[in-house]
């Protein structure tokens, strides 16, 4: 986009607007409103992601970050900071008592003990754009000019209040929007009871982890006591079958030294000596006479 802007200033046509100390818009601010409110509309702003689309300066507005997250058309913030105005009321009333906080550039609520991200907008209406005619003009003498938008977006003065996980802000947990049959205004007397029911979900969620996490760690023991016994057995099973051979091997020793003596005369002094040393090395060898006694039984 950065060449499409470098054509548009060759072409001679308004640069680029810098976002950058971009002054707060002057709105109307009622003074009965939550303090938190007022903070927000004064700090209200072009909304910067549209700053290379000088006609919607003036209308699409966002709040910074420390301040309740707003996005609002300029001519619908009165409305704007009412709707805000009755849910934070709402919230710190007696019958929620939560409270509103920031979190670099999130928005968030407490409440009972329970956090989450909040999102405040106004809806746009995407209409296809129609190429204007000194865009026409670029489009002819440039066939590779894509700066031209898709779409043009319009306020509707239709809101949205948006409740996330704190982490996320890709899936919403509850919304209140305005409706064809009821407007955000009368949809806010349920706040109370949908933060109810978001903190009892989360309670629930927590009880339903810890229920799995309980069930994990009994399976998790249960397969390594398993596991430990079978290598139990394994090594027994082992043990077994190393001592049955040096059995085998003591007996075939013992029996091999008495058919030397046999063979060679048992009044051969050096003869005995040799089968009492071959006898004393099948005993060291035989499990049976090495020193232990053989388990049976053993789990």
């Amino acid at each position: 986009m950065g060449v499409g802007f470098a054509v548009l200033a060759a072409l001679g046509a308004p640069p680029r607007r810098s976002t950058q100390g971009v002054a707060s818009v002057r709105v109307a601010i009622p003074p009965d409103l939550h303090p938190l409110v007022r903070k927000a509309l004064r700090a209200l702003k072009p909304d910067p992601r549209l700053s290379y689309r000088p006609e919607l300066d003036d209308k699409l507005l966002r709040t910074p970050r420390g301040f309740l997250q707003i996005a609002v058309a300029r001519d619908h913030t009165e409305r704007a900071g009412r709707l805000l105005d009755t849910f934070i009321r709402r919230l710190e009333g007696p019958d929620v008592r939560g409270r509103v906080f920031f979190v670099d550039d999130k928005t968030m609520l407490e409440v009972d003990g329970e956090k989450f991200r909040f999102r405040f907008k106004e809806e746009n209406a995407t209409t296809p754009h129609r190429p204007t005619a000194d865009e026409r003009r670029q489009i002819a003498a440039h066939p590779h000019f894509h700066s031209v938008p898709k779409v043009d977006h319009q306020p509707t003065n239709r809101f949205a209040l948006e409740l996330y996980d704190p982490d996320s802000s890709y899936r919403y947990r509850a919304r209140l929007a305005d409706r064809k049959r009821a407007t955000l205004e009368q949809a806010l007397a349920e706040v109370p009871a949908l933060l109810g029911r978001l903190v009892q979900e989360n309670r629930d969620a927590e009880v339903e982890r810890a229920r799995r996490k309980r069930e994990w760690d009994e399976q998790l023991r249960r397969e390594t006591e398993e596991r430990e016994r079978r290598e139990r057995e394994k090594a027994r099973r082992a043990e077994l079958l190393a001592d049955a051979h040096a059995w085998r091997e003591a007996s075939l020793l013992r029996d091999y030294a008495a058919a030397v003596l046999r063979a060679r005369g048992p009044e051969d002094e050096a003869q005995q000596r040799w089968a009492a040393w071959a006898r004393s090395v099948a005993d060291d060898m035989d499990p049976l006479t090495r020193g232990h006694s053989v388990e049976e039984g053993d789990s």
